[in-house]
Protein backbone atom coordinates (compact mmCIF):
# COMPACT_ATOMS: atom_id res chain seq x y z
CA UNK A 1 0.00 0.00 0.00
CA UNK A 2 2.64 2.52 0.66
CA UNK A 3 4.24 1.88 -2.56
CA UNK A 4 1.28 2.60 -4.20
CA UNK A 5 1.17 6.05 -2.15
CA UNK A 6 5.40 6.91 -3.10
CA UNK A 7 4.58 6.30 -6.65
CA UNK A 8 1.76 8.96 -6.66
CA UNK A 9 4.67 11.66 -6.14
CA UNK A 10 6.38 10.25 -9.33
CA UNK A 11 3.26 10.34 -11.09
CA UNK A 12 2.78 14.27 -9.67
CA UNK A 13 6.68 15.19 -10.81
CA UNK A 14 5.61 13.87 -14.07
CA UNK A 15 2.49 15.70 -14.19
CA UNK A 16 4.40 18.86 -13.21
CA UNK A 17 7.10 18.14 -15.97
CA UNK A 18 4.49 18.02 -18.72
CA UNK A 19 2.35 20.81 -17.29
CA UNK A 20 5.46 23.16 -17.40
CA UNK A 21 6.72 21.75 -21.01
CA UNK A 22 3.32 22.77 -22.59
CA UNK A 23 3.14 26.40 -20.70
CA UNK A 24 6.21 26.93 -22.01
CA UNK A 25 5.31 25.56 -25.88
CA UNK A 26 1.97 27.60 -25.02
CA UNK A 27 3.91 30.84 -24.59
CA UNK A 28 5.90 30.45 -27.47
CA UNK A 29 2.96 29.55 -29.75
CA UNK A 30 1.00 32.41 -28.13
CA UNK A 31 3.81 35.02 -28.87
CA UNK A 32 2.70 37.42 -31.74
CA UNK A 33 4.72 37.62 -34.62
CA UNK A 34 4.06 40.97 -34.93
CA UNK A 35 3.34 44.06 -32.35
CA UNK A 36 3.15 47.14 -34.03
CA UNK A 37 -0.57 48.17 -34.88
CA UNK A 38 0.47 50.74 -37.28
CA UNK A 39 1.64 47.66 -39.98
CA UNK A 40 -2.28 46.62 -39.95
CA UNK A 41 -3.30 49.07 -42.94
CA UNK A 42 -0.64 48.12 -45.08
CA UNK A 43 -0.79 44.51 -44.43
CA UNK A 44 -4.72 45.32 -45.71
CA UNK A 45 -3.74 47.43 -48.37
CA UNK A 46 -1.54 44.24 -49.69
CA UNK A 47 -4.39 41.72 -48.88
CA UNK A 48 -6.64 43.70 -51.15
CA UNK A 49 -3.86 43.90 -54.19
CA UNK A 50 -3.14 40.31 -53.77
CA UNK A 51 -6.94 39.05 -53.64
CA UNK A 52 -8.02 41.22 -56.17
CA UNK A 53 -10.22 43.29 -54.14
CA UNK A 54 -10.37 47.02 -53.87
CA UNK A 55 -9.14 49.14 -51.15
CA UNK A 56 -13.03 49.53 -49.23
CA UNK A 57 -12.85 47.29 -46.42
CA UNK A 58 -17.01 47.59 -46.67
CA UNK A 59 -16.97 46.05 -50.00
CA UNK A 60 -15.25 42.75 -49.61
CA UNK A 61 -17.67 39.82 -48.63
CA UNK A 62 -18.02 38.24 -45.29
CA UNK A 63 -15.28 35.55 -46.87
CA UNK A 64 -12.49 38.35 -47.75
CA UNK A 65 -13.17 39.73 -44.47
CA UNK A 66 -12.86 36.61 -42.38
CA UNK A 67 -9.26 35.56 -44.61
CA UNK A 68 -7.88 39.02 -43.50
CA UNK A 69 -8.83 38.74 -39.86
CA UNK A 70 -7.05 35.02 -39.55
CA UNK A 71 -4.61 36.33 -41.14
CA UNK A 72 -4.12 39.70 -38.92
CA UNK A 73 -4.92 37.56 -36.07
CA UNK A 74 -2.24 35.01 -36.75
CA UNK A 75 0.39 37.55 -36.98
CA UNK A 76 -0.94 40.10 -33.78
CA UNK A 77 -2.55 37.63 -31.64
CA UNK A 78 -2.83 34.03 -32.35
CA UNK A 79 -4.23 33.04 -28.79
CA UNK A 80 -7.41 34.85 -29.95
CA UNK A 81 -7.78 32.34 -32.46
CA UNK A 82 -8.29 30.33 -29.09
CA UNK A 83 -10.95 31.69 -27.70
CA UNK A 84 -9.33 34.39 -25.54
CA UNK A 85 -9.73 38.12 -26.03
CA UNK A 86 -8.25 40.29 -28.46
CA UNK A 87 -5.53 43.06 -27.32
CA UNK A 88 -6.24 46.55 -27.17
CA UNK A 89 -6.24 48.80 -30.47
CA UNK A 90 -6.25 45.70 -32.69
CA UNK A 91 -10.09 45.48 -32.46
CA UNK A 92 -10.58 48.98 -33.17
CA UNK A 93 -8.36 48.91 -36.27
CA UNK A 94 -9.60 46.42 -37.93
CA UNK A 95 -13.59 48.01 -37.20
CA UNK A 96 -12.93 50.94 -39.24
CA UNK A 97 -10.70 49.02 -42.15
CA UNK A 98 -13.22 46.55 -42.82
CA UNK A 99 -16.17 49.19 -42.65
CA UNK A 100 -18.03 47.92 -39.47
CA UNK A 101 -20.27 50.10 -37.61
CA UNK A 102 -19.65 47.86 -34.13
CA UNK A 103 -16.52 46.30 -32.82
CA UNK A 104 -18.40 43.66 -31.85
CA UNK A 105 -18.78 42.36 -35.54
CA UNK A 106 -14.51 41.74 -35.19
CA UNK A 107 -15.29 38.92 -32.25
CA UNK A 108 -18.62 37.80 -33.33
CA UNK A 109 -16.01 36.26 -37.10
CA UNK A 110 -13.31 35.62 -34.70
CA UNK A 111 -15.57 32.79 -33.24
CA UNK A 112 -15.82 31.16 -36.77
CA UNK A 113 -12.57 31.50 -38.01
CA UNK A 114 -10.76 28.55 -37.35
CA UNK A 115 -13.90 26.12 -37.50
CA UNK A 116 -14.10 27.73 -41.39
CA UNK A 117 -10.70 27.52 -41.86
CA UNK A 118 -10.39 23.67 -40.97
CA UNK A 119 -13.69 23.02 -43.00
CA UNK A 120 -13.39 24.72 -46.06
CA UNK A 121 -10.23 23.78 -48.75
CA UNK A 122 -10.79 26.61 -50.75
CA UNK A 123 -10.99 29.03 -47.88
CA UNK A 124 -7.86 27.52 -46.36
CA UNK A 125 -5.67 27.78 -49.73
CA UNK A 126 -6.98 30.88 -49.89
CA UNK A 127 -5.71 31.76 -46.82
CA UNK A 128 -2.58 29.84 -46.53
CA UNK A 129 -1.38 31.88 -50.19
CA UNK A 130 -2.33 35.43 -48.74
CA UNK A 131 -0.72 34.64 -45.82
CA UNK A 132 2.27 33.74 -47.37
CA UNK A 133 2.41 36.30 -49.74
CA UNK A 134 2.07 38.80 -46.71
CA UNK A 135 4.39 37.08 -44.67
CA UNK A 136 7.32 37.28 -47.84
CA UNK A 137 6.55 41.27 -48.16
CA UNK A 138 7.00 41.35 -44.33
CA UNK A 139 10.31 39.62 -44.14
CA UNK A 140 11.96 41.38 -47.15
CA UNK A 141 11.04 44.76 -45.95
CA UNK A 142 12.37 43.93 -42.80
CA UNK A 143 9.03 44.05 -40.78
CA UNK A 144 9.31 40.82 -38.66
CA UNK A 145 11.72 40.04 -36.75
CA UNK A 146 14.37 37.33 -37.34
CA UNK A 147 13.81 34.14 -35.79
CA UNK A 148 16.11 31.69 -34.99
CA UNK A 149 14.64 27.92 -35.31
CA UNK A 150 16.62 25.33 -33.84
Amino acid sequence: MMINDFFRIGELISVHIQKSELERKEAELATPMLTDLEHIPQIFEWFCELSGDSGDGGKLNTDRKMQFLIIIMFFYSPISLTGHRIPNGIRDILTELLGYKSKSAVSNHLKNLVPTYDNYRMFREEVDLLYASIRSRLEDRGMLPYILIL
